[in-house]
């Protein structure tokens, strides 16, 4: 019977693998079957440009609060800025270079040989608009990330120097960009008062870390307070997490198509970093949780807020509409709170209504308990509950959905397969309330995981969690029962044997050794012999207890008493000669199992290994491995990845499982 548990063990893996991995596999095909090319923030390619602005910080430690943005594709004396839902006015804004400040500029350069030369040619190519000189930038350092960051150049002044620095730069290795951005902020990291500090990435392959992730180099950039102008391929693995960073420090994405759009982003970047300007504002209400701003030039418009005695800086930190704000407001109206305060809404609803069912709808569950130790049980009945199963549902709207759970799975043929587990797991349930609550609470664990998480995948998963666990808790205690059943079953053979010397007769031993063993024998004894009272034949009560517990040996000793009240014989020297067998057996069984502890340790590493890296992999580089968990080709690949494990697993099961 354990090879068949084990076939079936093995059958339920394949299912589940392959299942999961025709479902990952079909959810990336309908990814990449629906996906969209990725847009950028750059400027049409023909026609007049429409103007662009965006805010890059807002200070507001002290009045009047300072704004800080850039505009591309109109004049900046076409701002016009309403503050507080005011009426638009024209904003005083300066250029950043109007105003004295010099702009310091690092470039990060990709350079990895996945690029090639043409295309790492290419983007020196594009620096020219950079160029000291060219009136743009003041000072402009190098960066090459091709085989780990390097520092070509710092802080130049010189267009020739910058040059011969480029020139140096080639095709090399892997690309470490995150590392690239870390050195970048350790070179601005003293700029003067006055200098404007901008980083311009170039990326376009995936990064491998060699001093630190992406949240270092996030860290190392705030801290220097400085934006970051990226250019960078739409087929960069890391554009998610650019992306992200962007929103987190201020500045731009240019995300680009085809090769030949690399030198008009460079040239866009550099009208975002000429197009800076600064602008003082007056709060019109100091005490104001959240104030909001409009900027507008040209039929375009950007709206943000800010928050009064505080420094915002990056879109994110700047969005008009805040995911939650300070304060008993902005907790009382952060949107999962809302769904919590309709959720607790809901309960209290359902317990009034209870409340009142219950007094008005008499109950007779303990009048009829207190009558039936009065009433005349008939056998079947007896026999029907013997195992002691009472409904626990009291509610009587539960109690219908119970029924209605029950009739449906009776119709379907689920219930009696459930009772028998659930009888050999000794819980005290009915198999239409196990069904009823396991589905709701999958229901309901599905429901909130959406809505806390806002995502399909996370809420199917967990769906699927809560409706698997409580089977797999059922099957494990089944186990651990049919296993002490097991080991129990050699010492009663023995005392039962014991008896039968001593003159009793076999349905005397059942009883006496009953009351002496513990459980689960006990109580399985202790069945049989009420069953024989009732009328049930004994070969009968133990040939259920064998089919109960599932256990091949019992099945044996129970036949040899059949043998022998038939036949005649020692019954007491059988039954002892089946418990030396069994014993025997029990102690081979043991020293294959250690024997293959080591096979079962193997695999039980290198299953858990894939898993575990992953893990690793999410708390040290999560925009590295975000690729694998989004629709289209990540999907795919985690199907197989997932489809070759299962197949891997249940090979090693299957060479590990040697039957006694």
């Amino acid at each position: 019977m354990s090879a068949r548990r084990g076939a079936r063990l093995l059958r339920m893996l394949s299912a589940s693998a392959v299942l999961t991995a025709i479902t990952l596999f079909g959810l990336g095909a309908a990814g990449l079957a629906t996906a969209t090319p990725a847009t950028t923030a750059a400027e049409p390619a023909g026609g007049t440009p429409a103007p662009v602005i965006r805010v890059g910080q807002v200070d507001a430690t002290a009045e009047p609060a300072k704004l800080q943005g850039w505009i591309t594709g109109a004049p900046l004396d076409d701002l016009r800025i309403a503050v507080g839902g005011a009426a638009p006015v024209a904003g005083a804004a300066q250029l950043s270079s109007r105003l004295g400040q010099s702009t310091d500029v690092v470039v990060v350069l990709d350079n990895s040989e996945l690029l090639g030369n043409a295309v790492v040619q290419l983007s020196k190519k594009a620096l020219a608009p950079l160029m000291p000189g060219a009136g743009v930038v003041d000072s402009l350092s190098i960066i090459s990330t091709g085989g780990g960051s390097k520092v070509e150049l710092a802080n130049s002044t010189s267009a020739a120097q910058v040059q011969e620095a480029l020139n140096r730069v080639r095709p090399l290795g892997e690309s470490a960009t995150w590392d690239g951005l870390t050195a970048a902020a350790d070179l601005l990291e003293n700029k003067g008062p006055t200098a404007n500090g901008t980083v311009v990435l170039f990326a376009a392959s995936s990064s491998t870390a060699l001093n630190g992730g992406s949240s270092t180099a996030l860290a190392a950039l705030r801290k220097a307070g400085v934006d970051l102008q990226v250019v960078s391929a739409a087929s960069n693995p890391n554009l998610s997490g650019i992306d992200s960073m962007v929103g987190d420090l201020g500045g731009s994405l240019q995300v680009v198509q085809a090769d030949t759009e690399i030198i008009p982003q460079f040239a866009y970047a550099a009208e975002i970093i000429k197009g800076r300007f600064e602008l003082e504002i007056q709060t019109p209400n100091k005490d104001a949780s959240l104030v909001p701003v409009s900027l507008s030039a040209g039929g375009s418009a950007t709206d943000i807020a800010y928050v009064p005695g505080l420094l915002r800086v990056g879109a994110t930190a700047l969005a008009a509409t805040p995911e939650s704000s300070g304060g008993l407001v902005g907790f009382l109206t952060n949107p999962y709170m809302e769904w919590l305060i309709v959720l607790l809404g809901v309960a209290a609803v359902v317990t009034i209504a209870w409340t009142v069912l219950s007094m008005v709808i008499p109950d007779e569950n303990s009048l009829t308990r207190r009558l039936r130790a009065y009433e005349e049980v008939a056998p079947e009945s007896a026999e029907a509950n013997l195992s002691g199963v009472e409904g626990h549902a009291t509610v009587p709207i539960i109690q219908l959905a119970v029924e209605m759970t029950g009739s449906i799975a009776d119709r379907r043929g689920l219930t009696e397969k459930l009772e028998l587990d659930l009888e050999r797991a000794n819980l005290p349930l009915r198999a239409p309330e196990v069904m009823f609550f396991v589905a709701a609470a999958g229901t309901t664990l599905m429901l909130l995981t959406f809505v806390l998480t806002r995502s399909l995948i996370p809420a199917l998963i967990a769906g699927i969690l809560a409706l698997v666990l409580p089977r797999a808790i059922l099957n494990m205690r089944i186990r651990r029962r049919q296993k002490a059943f097991g080991d129990q079953l050699p010492d009663t053979l023995t005392l039962l044997a014991g008896t039968i010397r001593a003159g009793y007769a076999v349905s005397q031993g059942f009883e006496s050794v009953s009351n002496e063993i513990s459980e689960p024998m006990g109580r399985e004894l202790r069945r049989v012999v009420t069953e024989t009272r009732l009328g049930r034949s004994l070969e009968e009560s133990l040939e259920a207890v064998a089919e109960r517990m599932d256990s091949a040996d019992f099945a044996w000793a129970v036949m040899a008493i059949r043998i022998q009240r038939e036949v005649g014989g020692n019954l007491a020297e059988l039954l002892s000669t089946v418990a030396d067998t069994m014993t025997q057996r029990e102690r081979l069984r043991r020293e294959v199992s250690t024997l293959t502890a080591e096979g079962k340790m193997s695999a039980m590493i290198i299953g858990l290994l894939p898993p575990g890296l992953a893990v690793v992999m999410w708390v040290m580089n999560p925009a590295y491995i975000s690729e694998l968990f989004k629709p289209g080709l990540g999907y795919m690949l985690l199907g197989v990845a997932v489809l070759m494990m299962g197949i891997g697993f249940a090979w090693m099961k299957k060479t590990i499982t040697i039957e006694v």
